[in-house]
């Protein structure tokens, strides 16, 4: 009987299963056995599956997978739970995570995990949009989307404030957005609002995973939406559903992550 293990991890309630190629000799590309993995009630259950495909120490590649079977682009919370659990098993404080949007800078400080997710995108033909816009805003119904890429695709609503924010029915409206002809590639949507603290609150609708606690890359998309607008300095904290995440646009145009991460659990899956 063939079975694999594996290692369950979230950063803020954004979970993930983590297969080590190193640790196994199995090859998991259908579809439906990522489904049946990432499902709550079939199997391990997660927003994300990451594979790690080759470490050397120094660095790592990641195919990254939503939980409806779809490869992934960018994951700022699974790399930098990958990263973590890299670190720990290489006795290191830095590594350099391999994914098919680029190669992400990953280290330690102070228990939290960094992540430097790149520069934004703001070309409409990498995000990709069906069409050329000005001022990176598509209207939808009564919503202005400000969008832009994180190594995949965002569009960002910003609600005056956290009442109204709280009001929006994030399911309905997340599917109907990521489901627009103007996303030819659907679109992650981040609904946010800035706190009086000066912090932002957000929520999330994830393309191939749904409502998610946190969302890593859609924080940084958030910052960076929230800055070009006038509304938040270059550094601030996102307050997601499960917990905080540091978004640092840097000079540079560098957007750094950092938070928590956690391993739930390891174990034994049977194929």
């Amino acid at each position: 009987m063939k079975y694999f293990e594996f290692i369950k991890m979230h950063g803020l309630g954004n979970d993930f299963v983590i297969i080590d190629k190193s640790e196994n000799n199995v090859e998991i590309v259908s579809k439906e056995t990522l489904k049946k993995i990432s499902s709550r009630n079939f199997g391990v259950g997660c927003d994300q599956i990451l594979i790690i495909e080759s470490n050397d120490y120094k660095k790592a590649e990641v195919t990254i997978f939503n939980k409806d079977g779809s490869e992934a682009g960018a994951c700022g919370n699974g790399v930098r739970c990958v990263a973590s659990y890299l670190m720990n098993k290489n006795n290191t404080s830095k590594i350099k995570i391999k994914t098919i949007s680029g190669n992400l800078d990953c280290w330690i400080e102070n228990k939290n995990c960094f992540v430097n997710m790149g520069k934004p995108i703001f070309e409409w033909t990498q995000i990709p949009l069906l069409r050329k816009i000005e001022s990176q805003i598509i209207k939808i119904d009564q919503f202005e989307l400000y969008c832009l890429s994180m190594g995949n695709p965002h569009s960002v609503i910003f609600f005056e404030d956290e009442n109204a924010l709280n009001k929006v029915d994030i399911e309905r409206v997340g599917k109907k957005i990521q489901n627009n002809e103007n996303f030819p590639e659907s679109v992650n949507v981040e609904f946010a609002t800035v706190l009086k603290d000066k912090t932002i609150r957000m929520k999330v609708w994830e393309r191939g995973s749904g409502r998610t606690l946190a969302c890593g890359s859609g924080a940084c998309a958030t910052l960076v939406a929230a800055r070009q607008k006038n509304i938040s300095l270059r550094k601030n904290d996102i307050i997601l559903d499960g917990g905080k995440l540091t978004i640092n646009w840097l000079d540079n145009d560098d957007v750094i992550m950092s938070g928590e991460v956690n391993l739930v659990f390891k174990g034994n899956f049977l194929l």
